[in-house]
């Protein structure tokens, strides 16, 4: 009997791309872990996966519904799933040829279901792939692998961002690079502004008609959540940028502002990823502040508790007066690792960056500023081991 191909023709040059592009080894990620989510509902699959094929072993990038972080390589689907850079579906891999002595087919997994989509670089080459898995055998409904090429696409535009990230940081050695940097970075961000204010169109106009169905309420709930954290994002970016212009003076447009209505609306951005829990102090009166300012420092605080705490973690938030008078504060507690006391001296810098993390290093800095700016500040406590708590300080109006 001839033996299967199990190793692309490529193999020196793609596994060369997935050192090219860094991601093995690293940190639970958000943003891959919401693709994954995204992927089991919308194919109503227990298990989602991102995988990363190294040499010798399958590392998963992220994993839903599965407590694993890698397997050999020679049992995995996922090697097969790379050779041809085509979806690789396995309707029932009990009868299925190519899956009949798999070991996660026959042992403790039983699986039965898988569908593949590789992830493909621009030069042609799989890193792995975005599956989901189920124990029942069955096949893909209509429109399930679009969505599956689609969240595949997502997955790599991240990847590739990243890698320009980190190349144009590498590639930084004087000012001028620096400004061209910042003003690449400013024109990008101000571009992405017309896309997802078309997005959001799209998803207030979906709100005025009721959903067909369950699953299509929580995915216009989950589409509604990932175009608000894009904005958030986008603006930090820019935030940025204006920062690093030497032309350009941060202002602020200071109003009353009740502190719990705009904590209410950031934690809804996370309301499926954590465990998050507020409590507003009776009497707290409101601060004099800038909204969307306010409102992506508190984004930015909760989205470091949720990255480094995990999913699992409970997260606390509390509103309150401050321990100055006339001031208000907001306080995000989490239960993560902590900062060492070596490293919180220069926690607000630019670039700063726990080497836990695959953060850009930049908001933490931008939050300072944005709350400088108001009159206020960012002041933070944390234990190695037991948990940080970050906590905004406002003016009271």
């Amino acid at each position: 009997m001839q033996v299967a191909q199990t190793v692309p023709f490529d193999e020196p040059a793609r596994l060369a791309a997935v050192r090219r592009y860094d991601v093995l080894d690293s940190p639970p990620d958000g943003a891959f872990d919401r693709v994954t989510a995204l992927a089991a509902r919308l194919s109503d699959s227990p298990i989602a996966t991102i995988t990363i094929v190294d040499e010798d072993r399958i590392w998963f990038r992220s994993a839903h519904g599965i407590d694993a972080t890698e397997i050999p390589r020679e049992p995995g689907l996922c090697a097969s799933a790379i050779l041809d850079g085509k979806p690789y579906v396995v309707p029932d891999a009990l009868v299925d040829p190519r899956t009949l002595d798999n070991g996660l087919v026959r042992g403790e997994l039983g699986l039965r279901f898988y569908a593949a989509v590789p992830l493909r670089t621009a030069d042609g080459h799989s890193l792995g792939t975005l599956n989901v898995i189920d124990v029942e055998p069955r096949d893909l409904r209509p429109g399930e692998l679009e969505n599956l090429q689609d969240l595949a696409a997502i997955v790599m535009d991240e990847l590739e961002l990243r890698l320009a990230a980190r190349r144009a940081i590498a590639t930084e050695t004087q000012r001028e690079a620096a400004g061209y940097r910042d003003a690449l970075l400013a024109g990008i961000s101000h571009e992405m502004r017309t896309p997802i204010a078309i997005l959001q169109g799209v998803v207030n106009m979906s709100e005025t008609t009721p959903p067909a169905s369950a699953a299509e309420a929580r995915l216009r709930t989950v589409l509604a959540r990932q175009v608000r954290y894009l904005d958030w994002l986008v603006g930090q970016y820019l935030d940025f940028a204006l920062l690093e212009n030497e032309h350009h003076e941060p202002t602020a447009d200071r109003a009353p502002l009740t502190l719990a209505a705009v904590v209410e609306d950031a934690v809804e951005l996370f309301r499926d990823r954590a465990q998050i829990e507020v409590e507003v102090a009776p009497g707290t009166p409101m601060a004099l502040a800038d909204r969307a300012r306010t409102q992506r420092i508190v984004t930015e605080l909760l989205n470091n508790a949720v990255r480094f705490g995990g999913s699992r973690a409970p997260i606390r938030v509390e509103v309150g007066r401050g321990a100055e008078p006339d001031t208000v504060q907001v306080s995000v507690l989490d239960s993560g690792p902590g900062i060492a006391p070596e490293d919180l001296a220069g926690i607000f810098d630019r670039f700063t960056r726990d080497p836990r993390s695959t953060g850009s290093g930049v908001g933490l800095f931008v939050s300072q500023a944005a709350a400088s700016v108001q009159g206020g500040r960012i002041e933070v406590v944390s234990t190695p081991g037991a948990g940080s708590c970050f906590t905004l300080v406002l003016p009271r109006a």
